[in-house]
């Protein structure tokens, strides 16, 4: 029988192709085995007002995790878990980011907040189809707000960098933060006790099924607590060194392609071995 019952899926990447849409022909196989019985879900980085459409493209009912594992909601947005940062807890970072020329991205519920407007900014916005709002720096100091994530947008070590200083200088905020790399020049940080893997773990739980029998596809390296989770952890091709010799699987193919060919090679293969053994018993 086929060992695998649950599938989680990174989006950007992974299952969307390099224009960050989503092919006709994985949005059809995962539906296929989802009526076959199969569980399937994602795991991303995005906020839901971002991640709604590719939900409903696949037919998705099952829980979703979402800011790197800082959300978990329902197929419609309902929220089952959610962990927070206080906004003015990041001002020292957040300013110092902002002074060294990064560009900075706040994620709190279905808003999205920037703290200045460039084309970086504006190619978010095309990229992901929602507009952010515009935050001043000093408006972060009194602020009551939590925020989901942030992220720092720029090249990731000298984000790296001052995340480190910053961290460096209060220890209680060592252990309350992580920071992950989800693309080349993104640094998401994210509540400290949250991640992809810990979700993909509650999901499981939630749904009786052993962390044995579920497959965990990515390709960034803020992907790596859930493939080490899971009982197979796949990798894309277009995944850096370090994710690839975490995982059990590595694809030849990259994006949605290698996400397909996962599925054949652990769902598909087995679905006809077992078919070829019952035909073999009927005769």
């Amino acid at each position: 029988m086929n060992p695998i019952r649950l599938i989680v899926s990174d989006l950007d990447g992974t299952l969307l192709s390099a224009d960050h849409t989503l092919p006709s022909s994985a949005a059809t196989a995962i539906r296929e085995y989802i009526s076959r019985g199969g569980c399937f879900t994602l795991a991303t980085g995005r906020p839901f007002i971002t991640a709604r459409p590719i939900i409903q493209q696949l037919g998705l009912d099952l829980p979703v995790i979402l800011c790197n594992g800082a959300v978990v909601a329902r197929a419609n947005g309902t929220l089952l878990e959610r962990c927070g940062i206080p906004l003015a807890s990041l001002y020292d970072l957040l300013s110092a980011a902002k002074l060294s020329g990064l560009d900075i991205l706040l994620f709190c519920g279905d808003e999205v907040l920037t703290l200045a407007r460039n084309i970086n900014i504006a190619a978010y916005e095309r990229k992901e189809g929602v507009p952010c709002s515009l935050l001043r720096l000093h408006e972060i100091q009194k602020c009551g707000t939590e925020i989901e994530k942030a992220i720092l947008l720029g090249p990731v070590e000298q984000s790296r960098r001052l995340f480190a200083e910053f961290v460096d200088r209060s220890s209680a905020l060592h252990s309350s933060i992580a920071a992950f790399q989800s693309e080349d020049n993104y640094l998401e940080l994210v509540p400290g006790q949250v991640s992809k893997g810990t979700a993909l773990q509650q999901i499981a739980a939630s749904l009786e099924i052993p962390l044995e029998q579920v497959m965990a596809i990515g390709n960034q390296l803020n992907d790596l607590p859930m493939l080490e989770a899971a009982g197979i952890g796949v990798a894309v091709a277009n995944s850096p060194a370090e994710l690839k010799q975490a995982a059990d699987y590595v694809c030849e193919a990259s994006y949605s392609e290698g996400v397909l060919e996962a599925m054949e090679h652990y769902i598909d293969a087995v679905d006809r071995r077992f078919q070829n053994y019952i035909e073999k018993l009927e005769v």
